[in-house]
């Protein structure tokens, strides 16, 4: 059993968060207080976090991609490959 550094409550080790301070160090939170302090609860939290993790690779695919198609395609499937990245990025960030 850990203690929330915030509200003092036992909570067992799955629900157990570990918060970064400002000075560095480390605490543990429980899920409620985690929503307290960021606004946010934990589940959107790191649903969104995921969802930057394969933005990011996604982009980097299409970016991959779009240079492969310069090369081997020419100008105008490139030019498509950069539309098609900038959609790819700005749909999959704005999921909600």
């Amino acid at each position: 059993m850990l203690k929330c550094s915030e509200c003092q409550r036992d909570l067992p080790e799955k629900e157990a968060l570990v918060n970064k301070t400002e000075d560095g160090g480390q605490r543990i939170i429980c899920p409620e207080c985690f929503q307290k302090l960021t606004g946010v609860d934990y589940k959107t939290f790191a649903f969104r976090k995921e969802n930057a993790k394969q933005t990011f690779w996604a982009v980097l695919f299409c970016l991959a991609a779009t240079g492969y198609a310069f090369m081997e395609k020419g100008v105008e499937w490139g030019i498509g490959g950069i539309v098609l990245t900038i959609l790819v990025y700005l749909f999959s960030s704005k999921v909600k």
